[in-house]
């Protein structure tokens, strides 16, 4: 994913998109960590609810890749589904990580 990329479709100059990022990033890192307590808990409406605010969150940036890859969770989620989100949340963790270590090359560029 191109961070400028992703400030150009918001209409930001870097520096704004910079600080919203940050607070992606902070809430993310909060909600990923308690979806995966949630699976490991077998609480399909604390991973619901965390999966859903992650999913609203992406989708608010442009980042589709995370915002589908939520979405896939949630869906599952909020029926009481929650066989095979581990791999999900998995490819979602490893592409946010991906995101974020791009954000702070972006930055030090």
């Amino acid at each position: 994913m191109d961070i400028k990329k992703l400030a150009e479709n918001l209409e930001l100059d870097l520096e704004e998109f910079s600080e919203i990022f940050e607070i992606y990033i902070e809430t993310t890192s909060s909600d990923l960590q308690e979806l995966k307590a949630a699976l490991r808990d077998g609480d399909a409406k604390r991973a619901h609810e965390k999966t859903h605010s992650i999913k609203g969150s992406s989708g608010n940036l442009g980042i589709d890749e995370l915002y589908e890859l939520a979405k896939q969770i949630d869906d599952r989620a909020r029926v009481n589904s929650l066989n095979g989100l581990e791999d999900l949340v998995r490819n979602f963790d490893e592409i946010y990580k991906r995101l974020v270590e791009e954000f702070e090359k972006s930055r030090s560029s």
